[in-house]
């Protein structure tokens, strides 16, 4: 029955907070179809919010728009984060800069010309180019017009050849789980930036506290540092202290 399901949806949404279309599946053990359809029914009753690849609760988190609409939302906070993360790369030899509109902002603040700067993003590849006296490289492989990044398999492999002294990442939603990001294929894009880093600088801002979004990819623990605008929530900076993460309020 159509209302059990939704039912056990709900409250399994409740607990969660998100669920994929996969877990929904699982979950009522339906087709796909059926899932779909369910997930229409909850929408329409405004009872979820549909996102990519599955619903959240209401205000859960904030749908992820366009990466060019995206750009202008907290400029002024996102400037302050990227220039304290500059500050990492004074005696800094190879960096990798994560595709990121808070990232994006970095590069008018690096000033070591000895540094080799790697991204994946056309937007920070433009900037380094523009404002960094250090090399530039980015990633070979297929571009993703809305991300404006490269993507794919390749840029993956790619970094094997690299050991960055810091990879600086931005997210779309962090809590005492870890952190989470919008697309399945920043599962392992991800984990390989993290093992190719030795150190790995997260920049957050407040928006971005106590939200859960499609895919946790990282643990607190994987975290060497982040940088926030604001304080962090008691229980969630606990738990980072736990995991020896180093915080930087500005």
């Amino acid at each position: 029955m159509q209302k059990e399901r939704l039912d056990l949806i709900l409250k399994t949404l409740q607990e969660k907070q998100t669920l994929t279309l996969k877990e929904i599946i699982d979950l009522t053990k339906s087709s796909r179809d059926t899932a779909r359809r369910d997930v229409v029914k909850l929408a329409e009753s405004n009872l979820v919010e549909r996102n990519y690849g599955g619903i959240s609760l209401p205000n859960t988190f904030k749908k992820l728009d366009n990466y060019l609409q995206r750009s202008d939302d907290f400029v002024n906070a996102k400037k302050e984060l990227a220039k304290r993360a500059a500050a990492f790369t004074n005696q800094a030899t190879q960096i990798y800069l994560d595709v990121s509109t808070t990232v994006e902002f970095m590069p008018k603040y690096l000033t070591n010309p000895n540094l080799f700067s790697v991204t994946n993003s056309l937007d920070i590849a433009d900037q380094l180019i523009r404002h960094s006296p250090g090399k530039t490289r980015i990633l070979g492989g297929n571009l993703d017009a809305e991300k404006r990044c490269v993507v794919g398999t390749k840029p993956c492999l790619d970094l094997e050849n690299y050991t960055f002294d810091y990879a600086f990442l931005s997210g779309v939603g962090i809590d005492q789980d870890g952190i989470y990001y919008a697309y399945e294929d920043d599962i392992d894009y991800k984990a390989k930036i993290r093992k190719q880093s030795k150190k790995l600088v997260l920049l957050l801002d407040s928006s971005k506290v106590n939200v859960k979004h499609n895919f946790k990819v990282l643990d607190l623990n994987q975290i060497d540092f982040i940088i926030t605008n604001d304080n962090l929530p008691q229980k969630l900076e606990n738990t980072l202290l736990k995991s020896k993460t180093q915080m930087i309020y500005i």
